[in-house]
C-alpha cells in the first residue's frame, strides 16, 4: 500500500491492460478521507460550461478579466486559459472546487466528444459516475491508470464500467509503475516509478483543451491546496494526444515514430515538457531568471522540493534580492530549504525563515515576475510534478509554462491565500536529500 507517493515505493514494474474483467493488482486499503462531492448539477446545454476561446495565440489581459477579483476557491478564465483553485483553510477545512471542475467537464461531454484521462489515484465515486455517464451519452472515453487505482472501489468501478461500456476493447490501460521507460538509473527512489499524471484531454463540441492539475481524484485532496490549469489550443492538444498514445502503448515509439528527450518538449504556447526525461522545464527556466528593480517576485508553492539543483537556483535568486515566498507541505522540507547551504560558487545562502512556510498542499506552482532571458516576463510554471528526482526521471508527468500578467496575478492571489493560512515548521530536524542519479 502506498500511503504517499513521496514516502513509500514499489520495487517492481509490470504493465497490465484491462480487457473485460479487471484483476486486482494490489491490496485494497481504506482511504479514511472525507466524503466525495455530489456530481455537479446540469448546466443546460453542454457548450455552456466551456468558455469561448479567441484566435489569439499569446495570452493577454482582457478588460473583463482585469476587473474581476481572482477566485481563490473556484475558477478564473481569460481568452486562453481557465485556472481553478481550492482553498480548504478558507472553507472550513474542505474544498472540492478543483475536483468539482473536472466533474463539470465530464458532465459537458456527450455524443461525438472525447475524454482521455491519465490519473494516479481515484477514490471519489462522483468522478466515476460523471465519467461513466459521459460515455453513456456517447462520448468516447479512454483511461490510462496507475495501479493504485485498482486498490480503490471507485477506481476499479470506473475502469470496469468504461471498458464494459464500449464494444471495442482496450479503453483502459493500467500501468504497474511508470507507463514509460525511466531516464535514470535503477532502482527508482522510494515511492517513485509511478504514473503520477492528473491529465485530461477533452474534445467537447469541437473545442479541444488540455487540463493538468495537482489534484488526484481522492477525498483527502479536499483538505489540500490544489490547482487546475486548462489550456485551449489545438496544437497543444495534438502534442498531449501524442504523449497520451505513448502512455497507452507503454513505449516512446508509436506508429514508427520514437520520441527522444528532444521530442518530449513542446515549444508553445504554452511551452511544456513531458516526462520521464533528462532536462527539466523548472530548472531550465529558473536558470534564466534574474531579479531587478520593479521585477523581482518569485512565489513558490510546491508540495515537495527535494532536488539540489532547484534549491541552488532558489538560493541564487534569494541572494540576488528577489522577493520570495516559499510554501511546502512538510515541516522537514521547509527546514531543508531554509537551512543555510552553499552554492556551487561558494556563496552561502540563508533564506529568511519567515518567507518559507508549510501548509497541507498538493500544489506545484512557480509564479515569477522578473527578467527571464534578459526580458521582463510574467510567467507561471505548473503541472503534475513535485520537484523530486522521481518527478524528473522515473514518473509519468507533465509540466507547462503559462505566460502573461493575468495568469501571473491569478496564481499570485492563490499563493497569497495559501501563505496567509500557512505556518512555520514545528520540527527542528533538517533532512539530507538523496541526489538524482
Amino acid at each position: 500500500m502506498r500511503l504517499d507517493e513521496t514516502l513509500f515505493g514499489m520495487p517492481f514494474r509490470l504493465v497490465a491492460t484491462i480487457l473485460g474483467t479487471l484483476t486486482l493488482l494490489a491490496p485494497a486499503c481504506a482511504s479514511g478521507e472525507p466524503a466525495a462531492p455530489s456530481a455537479a448539477p446540469s448546466t443546460g446545454s453542454r457548450a455552456s460550461v466551456v468558455p469561448a476561446v479567441s484566435g489569439e495565440t499569446t495570452p493577454g489581459v482582457t478588460p473583463a478579466a482585469a476587473r474581476v477579483k481572482t477566485r481563490t476557491s473556484g475558477c478564473n478564465t481569460n481568452e486562453s486559459y481557465e485556472i481553478c483553485f481550492s482553498s480548504p483553510k478558507a472553507k472550513g477545512g474542505s474544498d472540492p472546487a478543483v475536483v468539482r471542475r473536472f466533474i463539470e467537464i465530464f458532465n459537458a461531454a456527450g455524443e461525438g466528444d472525447s475524454l482521455r484521462i491519465a490519473m494516479f489515484r481515484w477514490d471519489i465515486p462522483a468522478t466515476t459516475s460523471a465519467m461513466v455517464a459521459a460515455q453513456k451519452r456517447g462520448a468516447h472515453v479512454e483511461i490510462v491508470a496507475d495501479a493504485d487505482m485498482t486498490t480503490k472501489p471507485a477506481g476499479r468501478s470506473v475502469m470496469s464500467e468504461i471498458e464494459a461500456g464500449d464494444p471495442a476493447p482496450g479503453n483502459v490501460v493500467v500501468c504497474k509503475g511508470a507507463c514509460l521507460p525511466w531516464r535514470g538509473g535503477g532502482p527508482a527512489p522510494p515511492s517513485q516509478d509511478v504514473n503520477h499524471l492528473k491529465l485530461l484531454l477533452a474534445d467537447i463540441d469541437g473545442q479541444k483543451s488540455v487540463i493538468t492539475s495537482s489534484s488526484n481524484f481522492e477525498g483527502r485532496q479536499y483538505s489540500q491546496v490544489n490547482s487546475l490549469a486548462r489550456v485551449f489550443d489545438d496544437a497543444f492538444y495534438d502534442f498531449g494526444l501524442q504523449y497520451f498514445q505513448r502512455l497507452r502503448a507503454q513505449s516512446w515509439s508509436v506508429g514508427g515514430v520514437t520520441w527522444s528527450d528532444k521530442q518530449k518538449v513542446y515549444g508553445g504556447p504554452p511551452p511544456a515538457m513531458v516526462y520521464p526525461r533528462r532536462g527539466d522545464l523548472v530548472v531550465n527556466t529558473l536558470k534564466q531568471v534574474h531579479c531587478a528593480k520593479g521585477m523581482n517576485t518569485v512565489d513558490i508553492m510546491v508540495a515537495v522540493i527535494q532536488r539540489y539543483d532547484v534549491r541552488a537556483q532558489i538560493g541564487r535568486l534569494w541572494n540576488e534580492g528577489c522577493k520570495m515566498r516559499i510554501i511546502t507541505t512538510r515541516d522537514l522540507i521547509e527546514n531543508w530549504i531554509q537551512a543555510p547551504f552553499r552554492l556551487p560558487n561558494g556563496q552561502t545562502v540563508d533564506i529568511n525563515n519567515n518567507v518559507v512556510r508549510t501548509i497541507i498542499a498538493h500544489d506545484k506552482v512557480y509564479a515569477i515576475h522578473a527578467k527571464v532571458a534578459g526580458k521582463e516576463r510574467y510567467l507561471v510554471l505548473t503541472g503534475t510534478s513535485n520537484t523530486t528526482c522521481g518527478g524528473l526521471l522515473y514518473n509519468d508527468e507533465m509540466m507547462l509554462r503559462l505566460d502573461g500578467k493575468w495568469v501571473f496575478k491569478t496564481y499570485v492571489a492563490h499563493v497569497t491565500d495559501a501563505f496567509r493560512h500557512s505556518h512555520q515548521s514545528r520540527e527542528s530536524v533538517v533532512p539530507v536529500q538523496a541526489h538524482c542519479r
